[in-house]
């Protein structure tokens, strides 16, 4: 199970997890020799700018470029897909884009209810697949000091049922491309409002 640590002193703690970062953290995080992948938040006001802010990051010694939509509309998804596919051509760097397709939706729906990566945020929390599902964390790591114990008591039938949720109402979506954690994110605060 893929495990991502945003905080550089939870590593230790979780041997072989993926360390991401914000771009204002990449040069102090590779400089003490982590690999490093930048986390960059696309809006809409920073479309625009998102191939200058990938290439200052790789410039800053990110090894990997991540980059996840919130409230990006459509137009804007397809620009920054071919934007980082520039970036991942012309850096030599490897890029995730938060974003999945209807199509691969319909044609592999299991590989979307899942409960990984878990997430260790910050201040030790552990969420499953990404910020914004704390309401189904499995803990803290400042509490046990342990993923082993978190996971060992942890339910993640939640989880694999608010996928179900999501992918359903994705479904649904007649888009092109879904941000799929963004619509993972909403689905959980609509449910939450709705028990």
């Amino acid at each position: 199970m893929g495990v991502e640590v945003h905080d550089l002193r939870w590593l230790s703690a979780v041997p072989g997890a993926e360390l991401v970062v914000g771009l204002d953290e990449v040069s102090e995080c590779a400089a003490g020799g982590h690999r490093v992948t930048v986390l960059i938040d696309l809006v809409p006001d920073n479309v625009s700018l998102l191939r200058s802010m990938a290439a200052h990051a790789v410039g800053e010694g990110a090894r990997k470029v991540r980059v996840r939509p919130y409230g990006v509309d459509r137009v804007d998804l397809v620009y920054a897909a071919v934007e980082l596919n520039r970036v991942a051509e012309d850096d030599a760097v490897e890029v995730q884009f938060d974003v999945t397709s209807a199509a691969l939706l319909r044609a592999d729906p299991s590989a979307f209810v899942r409960v990984d990566p878990l997430v260790v945020k910050p201040d030790g929390t552990v969420v499953p697949i990404c910020a914004g599902l704390e309401q189904y964390a499995l803990g803290s790591l400042g509490s046990l000091g342990s993923l082993d114990e978190l996971l060992a008591s942890w339910d993640p039938e939640p989880v694999r049922d608010l996928c179900e949720v999501a992918l359903s109402r994705a479904l649904a979506d007649t888009g092109p491309l879904v941000s799929w954690y963004e619509h993972l994110t909403r689905t959980a605060a609509g449910m939450r409002a709705w028990c």
